[in-house]
């Protein structure tokens, strides 16, 4: 069985199926390349937004109302801080409302409690909210305290995050704009050199942040709110459907069908609010089952939607690349799978390396020019000078290729369970007030392994054979890749384990 699978694969036929494998593989992700380098041209093109306008001379008693809401699930370890952190925003008292959306079943109920009543003893208005039923998990408590909030417009943070005192006052003035229906704040980190995982972590949401999100709203196409960190126009809440329980991104979902509703949404990158990275590689899969699984079901529930809508051919294109770019994950791992079979087809029929080095070469644009610049957005924030950015790119740059390598197993199967459909149960991401320069406290997980921790651990063992492989042959062509692929699932195999 083995001889014939390995005269298949050295045979001139074998090693065309082989490049045809990789070639589909490569031009799925060519097409991504192709997407953002088109928004890195925007954003090179395009300066930032500067139609905000100023409420600087607006007395007090004339701003609008804010209602903050809170959704909390079980956060002992972070929720007063929370609540300390949005009693002290710079906003009138008489203007401002605290939403504690809790549906805690633990310890959280009396922390809360607590520093609802210290807080409202100073003249804040801090409500704890509580539902009977927890139905619709985060959703269901956003859609709950936006029906009985007394604020037009919604600031919303998640329980890690931790907003400066100067937010409102710097984010609000957008809305001076009518038909601005939310604004989008950059996410900062709590915790980004704790690890070589918060590390990784870091580059992807600041990539994101600081080159997508800014393109996206420089053009005028359609962004992303996050989920935390962002203010929601409640008339544009309701025009738009409210808060909807049927994905596990109703973040994602409900900014969509704002902005298919005719809203602006806008992002501003001066505006700051840290959070906690999930420190724990167990952590760090949950939050990203749950945000590919609900990928997947905001496709199937508005690709449809999004293709009839009435937008210009641009905004419509990005939007359709925005949320079908998870597609690219499939393509790497099928050039993964299919590379060392190419690998062992060309030390077997030299004819093919041309075309395979034509492969290569075609390549070159996306992994030469533009994802070096992403990464150099990325670290900017940290580093000033070649020294420093250097030193930062050297810690922070392995494990960030390594981590998007090993992800794409999990993400892979998460989207295709969103796409499937089905029941939508929401499993939170722990929180443990994690800091730079200190220990975060931990709580032990005992969960079974899934079935996509072990396919990690048989992908990292199939990518070392592979390294093995490449040396003996000689064929270097690959290697580097190999070499990531088998750290990346390695390491989620690995620290997987050592939870």
């Amino acid at each position: 069985m083995l001889h014939t699978l390995y005269a298949f694969a050295t045979s001139p036929v074998g090693a065309w199926v082989a490049f045809a494998l990789n070639a589909v593989g490569v031009a799925g992700f060519l097409a991504y390349g192709v997407g953002q380098g088109h928004l890195v041209w925007l954003y090179l093109r395009r300066g930032p937004r500067r139609d905000r306008a100023t409420w600087s001379g607006i007395a007090d008693a004339s701003l609008p109302v804010v209602t903050v809401q809170l959704p909390l699930y079980n956060e002992h370890l972070v929720a007063a801080t929370l609540i300390d952190a949005c009693a002290a925003l710079d906003w009138p008292a008489d203007r401002l409302e605290i939403q504690v959306l809790d549906d805690s079943t633990d310890e959280t109920v009396a922390i809360v409690d607590e520093r609802a009543s210290h807080w409202r003893a100073r003249g804040i208005d801090v409500r704890v909210v509580r539902r009977a039923v927890r139905t619709g998990f985060k959703a269901g408590a956003l859609a709950h305290g936006a029906s009985i909030a007394r604020g037009e417009f919604h600031a919303l943070f998640d329980a890690d995050f931790q907003p400066h005192r100067d937010f409102l006052r710097r984010t609000m003035p957008w809305f001076a704009a009518p038909r601005v229906g939310a604004v989008q704040a950059r996410w900062g980190h709590l915790n980004r050199t704790q690890s070589w995982l918060t590390r990784a972590q870091a580059m992807v949401i600041d990539s994101f942040f600081l080159v997508e999100q800014e393109a996206r709203d420089r053009a005028g196409l359609f962004i992303r709110f996050n989920g935390s960190a962002g203010i929601w126009r409640a008339a544009t809440v309701a025009d738009a459907g409210g808060w909807q329980a049927d994905t596990l991104s109703e973040d994602y979902d409900l900014c969509l069908r704002a902005q298919l509703a005719g809203w602006q949404m806008v992002y501003t990158r001066d505006v700051v609010a840290p959070g906690e990275l999930p420190p724990t590689m167990h952590d760090y899969k949950v939050q990203q089952t749950r945000w590919a699984r609900g990928r997947g079901q905001v496709i199937r529930k508005l690709l449809p939607t999004l293709l009839r809508a009435d937008l210009t051919p641009l905004v419509k294109a990005h939007a359709v690349f925005d949320m079908l770019n998870i597609l690219t994950v499939p393509s790497l791992l099928l050039v993964g799978l299919a590379s060392p079979w190419l690998a062992l087809a060309l030390a077997h029929q030299p004819s093919l390396r041309p075309w395979a080095l034509a492969l290569g070469i075609a390549q070159l644009p996306l992994n030469g020019v533009l994802v070096p610049y992403f990464v150099w957005q990325a670290l900017r924030p940290y580093a000033r000078g070649f020294t420093a950015i250097v030193r930062e790119g050297i810690l922070s740059v392995p494990p960030f290729f390594a981590l998007m390598m090993g992800l794409n197993l999990l993400m892979l199967v998460s989207a295709a369970r969103g796409l499937r459909g089905g029941d939508v149960a929401f499993q939170r991401t722990a929180k443990y007030r994690a800091l730079d320069g200190g220990r975060s406290r931990r709580a032990r997980v005992t969960a079974r392994l899934s079935p996509e921790t072990w396919g990690e651990g048989v992908l990292a063992g199939y990518f070392a054979v592979t390294i093995a492989l490449d040396a003996a042959l000689g064929t270097w062509l690959y290697a580097p890749f190999h070499v990531l692929l088998a750290a990346g699932f390695g390491a989620m195999f690995g620290s997987t384990l050592l939870r």
